[in-house]
């Protein structure tokens, strides 16, 4: 009888990748039709949404094709790319915010990179994985964004912390809870409206202009919970809140769809067929995204989108 167990420190066989392929479509599709419906009869502007969708998509197929033929090299090229892009004109084309946002995507890479680079044995190339996911975070206090700051602070900080997980059910659900978290006190702060920052409570850390903002996509919400005001018919496209704006625009529904597609990522990235360490710290960047969209506007941004798929891509891949 042959012997089918798994050696001790090494992850199990990852399973069929058709069926997170397959929800992932029909999620995807789901995200189109209601953006359509959502605007079918109204003069609202669809094409933001759907080249969004576009550009995830595009993301991630390459993530796909690049891991599977690079497995490291893919990993490492990005990250370093951003830390050089970063400091260099980050700032002044994309913001602070967004600059913060693919800072920590990078930082997630980078250390998936170092775990991959571990379990080949390079112990010289997983050392500069590490190097250069500090150096990624060093940029990020760079820049203006405070909350994107201590996203890749966060990102780093989980991913060191799972070099031995070999559980990742509870660390995705715990990943997943923080970014439920951080959406659910966005929706808290937009719905006490006529609080004064100043007072304290929820919204003291919250900039009066940023907090009317979301006030006014929580009173569309109200008017138009079903179908929103329309895509990219709220605020001039933005609502400093990626919730919010879904909110606004496409309804709860929208929202849910939101949510639903951050859930398949960690679904996805848990029975993604890297090493568990590998994994978790790709999962950790999502999150960190995840919790920088629920308080600013950073998936308004092309590159930040494109990055996020093109990270998914590359921690599911198969070598």
């Amino acid at each position: 009888m042959p012997d089918t167990a798994v050696p001790p420190g090494v992850d199990a066989p990852a399973r069929s990748d058709t069926v997170c392929d397959v929800v992932g479509f029909v999620l995807l599709a789901a995200c189109a039709a209601w953006t359509d419906y959502c605007a079918s009869g109204r003069e609202a502007h669809p094409e933001g949404a759907l080249l969004g969708l576009l550009a995830v998509s595009a993301g991630y197929a390459t993530g796909r094709i690049t891991g599977a033929l690079a497995p490291l090299g893919g990993l490492v090229v990005p990250a370093a790319a951003a830390a050089v892009f970063a400091p260099a004109v980050g700032v002044r084309v994309l913001g602070d915010d967004a600059v913060a946002a693919l800072l920590s995507l990078a930082v997630g890479a980078a250390c998936c990179a170092g775990y991959a680079a571990r379990e080949r044995r390079l112990r010289w190339a997983a050392r500069g994985c590490v190097l250069l996911a500090l150096v990624l975070t060093a940029e990020s206090l760079l820049t203006n964004a405070t909350l994107g700051a201590l996203a890749c602070g966060g990102t780093l900080v989980v991913a060191g912390s799972v070099h031995r997980t070999r559980n990742r059910r509870r660390a995705l659900l715990l990943l997943g809870a923080c970014a439920a978290l951080a959406v659910g006190a966005v929706l808290v702060c937009a719905h006490g409206g006529g609080t004064d920052p100043s007072a304290g409570g929820p919204t003291a850390e919250v900039s009066a202009q940023r907090l009317a903002v979301w006030q006014d996509a929580w009173q569309a919400v109200a008017q138009q919970p079903w179908r929103g005001v329309g895509p990219g018919d709220f605020a001039d496209g933005s609502a400093s809140s990626a919730s919010l704006q879904q909110a606004a625009e496409q309804g709860w529904p929208g929202l849910v769809l939101l949510g639903g597609a951050f859930a398949w990522c960690l679904w996805w990235l848990g029975r993604s067929p890297r090493p568990t360490s590998a994994a978790l710290s790709a999962a950790g960047a999502m999150t960190a995204l995840g919790v920088q969209a629920a308080a600013t506007p950073v998936l308004s941004v092309p590159a930040v989108v494109v990055c996020a798929g093109l990270l998914l891509g590359l921690g599911v891949a198969r070598p």
